[in-house]
Formats: C-alpha cells, sequence, structure tokens
C-alpha cells in the first residue's frame, strides 16, 4: 500500500503515529498478511520475487484530470517557481483587466 504525496505530512509526527498505530492494529487482528513500513526498492523487489509483471507504458499519461474540470498539465516539468510566477502574474494581469476594462466601459 503506498502513501503519502506531496500534500501530506505537514505535521509528520502526528500522521506517522497515527500509521503506526493503523499497522499494529492491522497487524494483531490479521495473521495472514502483515503491514509494514518499506521502500520503493523493497517493494519492486517483492514483485519480481512473486513473478508478477507489469506492462512497461511509452506513452504520456498526462495530462491528469482529478474531476471534469481540473487538469493538471506541467505536473512534473521543471522550473515549478517559474510556473508559479507565470500562474500568480496571470492571476493579477486578469485582475487588472477586469478593474481597467470596466472603467472603459462605464
Amino acid at each position: 500500500m503506498v502513501f503519502g504525496d506531496d500534500f501530506r505530512f505537514a505535521n509528520a509526527h502526528q500522521y506517522f503515529s497515527s500509521l503506526d498505530k493503523l499497522i499494529k492494529g492491522f497487524n494483531a487482528k490479521y495473521q495472514d498478511v502483515q503491514l509494514m513500513y518499506s521502500t520503493p526498492s523493497k517493494y519492486i523487489d517483492a514483485i519480481a520475487a512473486a513473478g508478477i509483471s507489469w506492462p512497461t507504458k511509452y506513452d504520456d499519461m498526462f495530462p491528469y484530470a482529478d474531476d471534469e474540470l481540473s487538469f493538471w498539465t506541467g505536473y512534473f516539468s521543471s522550473r515549478a517557481n517559474a510556473k508559479g510566477y507565470v500562474r500568480r502574474g496571470s492571476s493579477v494581469l486578469q485582475s487588472a483587466n477586469k478593474i481597467f476594462g470596466a472603467d472603459i466601459i462605464d
């Protein structure tokens, strides 16, 4: 079970404390499957040892949509700070266009 992403771990102590309790409770109740902390390399090794073969994906899976009108394009691109500046600058430009556009129309 993979967990976590860029938007987690703001309070790592609380998050991992809760995970520790979850793991301990699950492992006490179910003996046939055991939860543990691991690494990506251990996960890949376990998949290989089980003889599971995954197909290789060569095409791009982005843009990603997490709902009907929300798309994540350029998610893994470089220069994340520059993208943030462009996003904030575009917001200011749009606001200025609305303010000054309203003066011209009136």
